[in-house]
């Protein structure tokens, strides 16, 4: 007669929960301690000796990829603990970026009836997670209702932190008056309030920062990159300190101090390096070529230039390797050599079409436009530079299309055509677009 099958012990505690799931995925005691807990401390908790802090158990639930729902869903739990433990698990999962997971807990904790003021704590966290999917429509809806749950004075860094959001709504959206009204909302919140974190206060001056920068509030965007920068060194924020020198690089190089522009971008590429950063570090590279070539330092220009493109080859970055392809048709014409300028700026917009990063194939086409005139095919160069104009003009970018705009009038003012130069110049100075 067969023998019946061993009856297998559901577990049911905290603890005989951890262990279980700890061996269903292969993990020691020690693996799943990590660097946060102690072995000793995840034996007593199987043990059911202690019962582990909300942090501690979110840390757990995190490396066993489960919700802290698994684990206290047979407690005899209020509906208000329950609120908080997903709280903390959604604030969690938005520090490591698993936009996913915040969604969920965030649900989670929707469906036990939360206070007034705990659902507008979680709306703050949904919206993280919003503006980097960027839901940026939900994302405002969220933040208005948040606000209206909130009380100023007792919850102001929760205020402060959703004003940080909307401004950054805004900025993704292009409406910079509006991003910086509520960049200064959030910042005046931080000072009246004395909210000491330093993570929010340095990235909301960096955010600032930007903002009065695109405005071309120059002088103040310098003191406020300056501000951002000493907070983010006395908190060791690298990132934030590497951003900052690079606002500061770009505020020098508007004032045309094209030597403290290069010194800024230096001090940002050494951060970088110790961060490992990638994709900021091939910014600044581009960033240095380009005013390496406003400097005339072609040979310099070229390297950094260079540096750029093979870096951004290597690790699959085709829109970087192509911008740095157009600095490389910049420094070429610089030096006279308008061939080379034309194949390197082609082959740039070709891939920047393909991606559709409209911004930068205006870049391309303004360096073709460029190359075209130099080699006296203007009908190829007027194409280049209209269309450059009407990607710009499409994208509201301003500045850009008053910088092609002035480049092409002095074209065709050179070639004698001081009519369509004439339109061109008030194209520049905020005119209609007559391209």
């Amino acid at each position: 007669m067969a023998s019946l099958p061993e009856t297998v012990h559901k577990p049911v505690t905290l603890g005989e929960r951890v262990r279980a799931a700890r061996r269903e995925l292969g993990l020691s005691q020690a693996q799943l301690a990590g660097e946060e807990l102690t072995k000793g401390f995840i034996s007593q908790v199987e043990a059911g000796l202690v019962r582990p802090s909300l942090r501690s158990l979110q840390i757990i639930a995190a490396r066993l990829g489960r919700g802290i729902e698994y684990f206290v869903g047979d407690q005899p739990l209020t509906s208000t603990k329950r609120v908080h433990y997903h709280r903390v698990a959604a604030e969690a999962a938005a520090e490591r970026s698993d936009w996913r997971a915040v969604r969920q807990e965030v649900e989670s904790a929707f469906g036990h009836a939360p206070t007034r003021r705990e659902r507008g704590k979680l709306l703050r966290i949904l919206v993280s997670a919003e503006l980097a999917t960027h839901d940026t429509e939900r994302a405002f809806e969220h933040i208005a209702e948040a606000l209206g749950l909130l009380d100023q004075a007792a919850d102001a860094e929760d205020v402060a932190k959703l004003h940080y959001a909307r401004g950054y709504a805004y900025f993704d959206l292009g409406q910079l008056v509006a991003a910086t009204e509520s960049f200064e909302a959030s910042r005046d919140l931080v000072e009246r309030h004395e909210i000491v974190d330093p993570r929010l206060r340095s990235r909301l001056l960096l955010a600032l920062g930007t903002t009065y920068r695109r405005l071309e509030r120059t002088a103040k965007a310098l003191a406020t990159y300056e501000s951002a920068l000493a907070l983010a060194s006395r908190t060791s924020e690298l990132e934030v300190a590497a951003r900052s020198h690079m606002g500061i690089a770009a505020s020098l190089y508007d004032e045309g101090d094209l030597d403290g522009a290069i010194g800024a971008y230096e001090r940002a590429r050494g951060l970088l390096e110790r961060l490992s950063d990638a994709t900021l570090e091939l910014s600044v590279l581009q960033s240095m070529a380009s005013v390496s070539v406003d400097r005339g330092k072609l040979d310099v220009a070229r390297e950094f230039a260079e540096q750029c493109r093979v870096r951004a080859m290597a690790i699959g970055d085709d829109r970087m390797a192509a911008v740095a392809e157009t600095e490389l048709a910049r420094a070429a014409l610089a030096a006279g050599d308008a061939e080379g300028a034309l194949a390197s700026a082609t082959h740039a917009e070709k891939v920047l079409a393909r991606i559709e990063d409209d911004r930068q194939r205006s870049s391309a086409l303004r360096a073709i436009g460029a190359a075209e005139d130099a080699r006296g095919d203007h009908a190829a160069s007027d194409r280049a530079y209209r269309e450059a104009i009407a990607l710009v003009t499409k994208i509201d970018h301003h500045a850009d299309r008053a910088a092609i705009a002035t480049e092409y009038a002095r074209k065709l003012r050179a070639r004698g055509e001081t009519e369509a130069a004439y339109d061109m110049l008030e194209l520049a100075r905020g005119g209609g677009h007559k391209a």
